[in-house]
């Protein structure tokens, strides 16, 4: 109906990164890993609203795997920022 190639929700999906910033709680966080996945999820702090120690927690006590913990953690930012 649009003419366009692909569906707006894909498009979000392949050009929008979130990060939990300062909302470290469950039910956000399996919301957007239910809409993006693990892939398109930054860790991050809202510092000084919230310490390192903190969102390291969260992210260690999440219910998801490893693999999706590290991409969370750094590889995300290492491919979205070219840093490796």
């Amino acid at each position: 109906m649009t003419g366009l190639s692909r569906s707006i929700t894909d498009t979000f999906r392949q050009h929008v990164y979130v990060s939990p910033s300062g909302m470290m709680s469950l039910p956000h966080f399996q919301f957007i890993h239910s809409v993006l996945g693990a892939d398109r999820i930054l860790y991050s702090v809202d510092y000084p609203y919230l310490t390192m120690a903190g969102a390291r927690r969260f992210l260690e006590s999440l219910p998801i795997s490893q693999e999706d913990k590290e991409k969370i953690a750094y590889k995300n930012a290492e491919d979205l920022f070219q840093i490796t």
